[in-house]
């Protein structure tokens, strides 16, 4: 599998009801193609940036249809750096 970055924008306003339903409708679509590992919001950007584990960018974007409250900006393909590479 591999990695990814998304970028999401941010609503200027959600309820916290639209969230829990944009996230439940999320979790139901994760498969062994695409699983969200986790995420940071940015507030000063307005940004959220989600890790994924998937077999391609397309089976996120399927995982993601249809969830219109974050509209993706983009998505990177990543390659990890662990620290310990840097360990002596």
């Amino acid at each position: 599998m591999t990695k990814f970055i998304v970028v999401h924008r941010l609503p200027d306003v959600a309820t916290q009801d639209e969230v829990i339903a944009a996230g439940k409708t999320v979790a139901a679509r994760l498969s062994d193609d695409a699983r969200w590992l986790g995420g940071w919001i940015v507030p000063a950007d307005e940004r959220l940036l989600c890790e994924w584990e998937a077999s391609s960018a397309e089976a996120i974007q399927m995982a993601l249809e249809g969830v219109n409250l974050l509209p993706v900006e983009a998505i990177y393909l990543a390659e990890p750096i662990d620290p310990t590479w840097f360990a002596e």
